[in-house]
């Protein structure tokens, strides 16, 4: 029995050798390579985090104006969008949009109170946004659905590093449509202006 627990005792003290942990040399190599092969994937990650917001942002602004037509007709009252913005200024924070059946809201700050539905430029750092002259403030009607007071329509236009997209309504048919404005980085699901 004693020679049996010295042999066992000799094997594991034999193979304890070669079974030794990582060097500090391999360690400082390995973290090396995966730094180096980061740093050549985060280009890639930026422009997917890029195209990933300003697709969000132009669902969440179909999908306001949509809410808002919807609301206008299931209320019986006009719904008003507000973007108290000065038009054919492109502005990269501070901007907001939002639904209310108030004709007064005409600032960011009553987002919390009066608004139905909202988009706000904390949520989509970097963004620059701008809207025609027509889109500041307008009104859904309660009856079609269709915009009222904005001629013969107007757009929301935002881009974000290379993708530029644009939000249009149209005043005679109420669609409301997004595409891609000239120049901008293609983008699936949307269609060049």
């Amino acid at each position: 029995m004693a020679r049996e627990i010295t042999t066992h005792f000799h094997h594991i003290h034999h193979n304890g050798d070669c079974q030794r942990g990582f060097t500090l040399l391999e360690l400082v190599f390995t973290v090396v390579i995966i730094g180096i092969v980061a740093a050549m994937a985060a280009p890639s990650f930026s422009g997917l985090i890029e195209s990933n917001k300003i697709k969000r942002l132009a669902t969440e602004i179909e999908w306001l104006l949509v809410q808002a037509k919807s609301e206008a007709v299931m209320q019986g009252k006009n719904i008003y969008v507000n973007a108290p913005l000065v038009p054919g200024t492109r502005i990269n924070s501070g901007w907001c949009v939002f639904t209310s059946t108030d004709v007064s809201d005409k600032s960011c700050d009553d987002i919390d109170t009066n608004s139905l539905s909202s988009i706000d430029s904390a949520n989509f750092s970097g963004v620059t946004f701008e809207n025609s002259k027509t889109l500041t403030q307008f009104s859904f009607d309660p009856i079609y659905g269709k915009p009222k007071n904005i001629g013969f329509g107007g757009n929301f236009d935002y881009q974000l590093g290379g993708y530029h997209l644009k939000t249009v309504i149209y005043n005679e048919t109420g669609r409301i449509y997004t595409c891609l404005q000239a120049g901008s980085n293609k983008l699936s699901n949307y269609e060049k202006c």
